[in-house]
């Protein structure tokens, strides 16, 4: 397991060449792993989950959901139910720049989820959003196939992976 200090230490031409990208915000961590790492599969969703629960109905095999929520704090994009079917489906786990809800039962659950903050309000289920297209969160513009490593430090993109 390599953590992002370490990551960072070795890769400073790259992240000062962009190939290597630290999210310049801090994210509170929920679920129960403080440390993931894995292949990138993004979401675009405004304060509507209804892709992120589609995405998580697939097999996650070392890949983590990396959600677009365009920061907003006025509803939750995850809970309890989706870290569970998160769990089932082998996600190692989620970032979102969003919130979350069902913190207590987030923290009991083995996936690891990183979040602007939480929201006891429920998302739109509208159908509204995308999969698997290029997003930009703060400073990181993320495409799908990234790789991602997210700890206690902070959370880390990039084009090649860096965890070998």
């Amino acid at each position: 397991m390599k953590l992002t200090a370490d990551i960072c230490d070795e890769n400073e031409d790259e992240i000062d060449n962009g190939s290597v990208q630290v999210l310049s915000i801090p994210l509170n961590m929920y679920g129960r792993r403080k440390h993931i790492s894995g292949q990138v599969v993004t979401v675009k969703a405004f304060e509507d989950n209804s892709f992120v629960r589609k995405t998580l109905e697939e097999d996650g095999e070392n890949r983590i959901l990396v959600v677009d929520g365009g920061g907003s704090r006025r509803c939750a994009l995850m809970g309890g139910n989706l870290a569970v079917l998160a769990k089932e489906n082998r996600w190692q786990g989620a970032i979102i720049f969003g919130c979350v809800r069902d913190s207590v039962e987030l923290m009991n659950t083995d996936i690891g989820i990183w979040a602007v903050g939480t929201s006891p309000v429920k998302s739109k289920k509208a159908n509204v959003g995308s999969v698997n297209k290029n997003i930009k969160i703060e400073n990181c513009s993320i495409k799908p196939g990234f790789f991602c490593v997210a700890d206690s430090d902070g959370v880390i993109f990039s084009k090649e992976n860096v965890i070998d």
